[in-house]
């Protein structure tokens, strides 16, 4: 049985398939890319922040420009 997290991570390429169908969830190579992806998903959690606060930070300093 896989977990949809787990899929997700199948089809962004952090996880190989074969990680999930040949090895128990206690597995710790299973628990291994699962950390790995729980990392990028942090990553990607603090780009978008970055980004959003980044633009919002842009578009006050051009509202003040104007």
């Amino acid at each position: 049985m896989t977990f949809p997290i787990d899929d997700l991570a199948q089809l962004v390429g952090v996880m190989a398939p074969d990680d999930v169908f040949q090895a128990p969830a206690e597995d710790p190579k299973v628990t291994e890319a699962r950390e790995r992806y729980n990392r990028a998903g942090e990553r990607l959690s603090a780009l978008s922040f970055g980004l959003v606060v980044g633009t919002g930070l842009v578009w006050c300093a051009m509202a003040g420009v104007l």
